[in-house]
């Protein structure tokens, strides 16, 4: 499905073939030299099939040839898939920030840590099995880019008739990158700013599997580094525009504080593992959304909790556990 949004801005949703809720996947096309790809899909036959008729409804005379620049918000499958077979068959160079570039090329430690994580937060050994076995089934689903461009925050992306500035945002992952057109008021949010989900699911992190995330905090000073911005229209890589972002930001940030309340309710006389809060906080959420969305999220929260003095940490029996201070 094909939906113009701008003047030269087209999205493309591209169907995704995760075990998650969403769907869909937006991608973007600017039809201005460079013709411009912002993210990919994944690498199936069907998102394959999607793209290219996606082009050829914009225009008779587009096709996949017709990518000349393909810029990657972020590493995950679902937005950078078929980015190196879209280079290798038709051309196009591909931007991304130099830390994503890394995340496309170590899927397999990744899954290793992710493991020792979920463990340590006390998500049940089969439900960690059963979640790896997912993660695994989804490998095949994107291919690990080798020649890339780097982007960094603040980098510029020219067009023939406007700019657009990288804005680094941590949260989702370490060095996901919004693309900013300030003269249209318009930011691309990938999975940083999405209208249904309040906020998008956090990553574990990657490199040290004994740090404890402060990955929430990061996103949440991301919102404010954005929301100083002059933008009127928000296009994320999953779902509907966006329209009122300081309305959404001030909605996450009540949404945050009012979680962290409920998280201090739920400690109240017990210590628990950020598995077992996550379950009482979301009881009608199935045990694999709890363990491999929800949990990060809680853990989030936790370390801010901690840093406020509010919580306190202890690792009992290899699992992390909180209380309250």
């Amino acid at each position: 499905m094909v939906t113009q949004m701008l003047d030269k801005v087209y999205k493309i949703e591209l169907p995704l073939d995760f075990p998650f809720s969403f769907r869909t996947t937006n991608v973007y096309f600017i039809d201005e030299r460079p013709r411009t790809l912002v993210d990919t899909g994944i690498n199936t036959e069907a998102s394959f099939e999607a793209l290219k008729k996606g082009l050829e409804d914009i225009d008779i005379g587009l096709s996949l040839n017709s990518i000349e620049r393909i810029l990657i918000t972020h590493g995950h499958n679902d937005h950078y898939g078929q980015a190196k077979m879209l280079s290798s068959h038709f051309g196009a160079r591909i931007y991304i920030h130099p830390e994503e570039y890394r995340r496309t090329r170590s899927v397999t430690q990744f899954l290793s840590l992710l493991e020792s994580q979920l463990l340590k937060n006390g998500v049940p050994k089969d439900l960690v099995n059963e979640g790896l076995r997912n993660f695994q089934s989804t490998l095949k689903m994107a291919d690990p880019l080798e020649e890339a461009f780097f982007l960094r925050d603040g980098d510029t992306i020219p067009f023939e008739s406007m700019e657009w500035q990288t804005i680094q945002c941590p949260g989702h992952t370490p060095a996901l990158l919004c693309f900013y057109w300030e003269e249209g008021k318009v930011l691309f949010t990938t999975d940083h700013l999405l209208k249904d989900v309040i906020p998008p699911a956090l990553n574990f992190p990657e490199y040290d599997p004994n740090f404890r995330s402060s990955i929430l905090r990061e996103y949440l000073t991301s919102l404010e580094k954005i929301e100083r911005r002059d933008i009127s229209l928000l296009l994320p890589g999953h779902g509907e525009e966006i329209r009122d972002m300081k309305g959404l930001i001030r909605m996450i940030f009540t949404h945050c504080q009012n979680r962290r309340e409920s998280i201090l309710s739920i400690l109240s006389g017990r210590e628990k593992t950020p598995y077992e809060i996550a379950t009482d906080l979301f009881p009608g959420y199935s045990p694999f959304r709890i363990s491999f969305a929800k949990t990060p999220e809680v853990v989030g929260h936790l370390e801010i909790l901690r840093e406020e003095g509010m919580v306190r940490l202890e690792e009992k029996g290899g699992k992390d556990c909180y209380s309250l201070a």
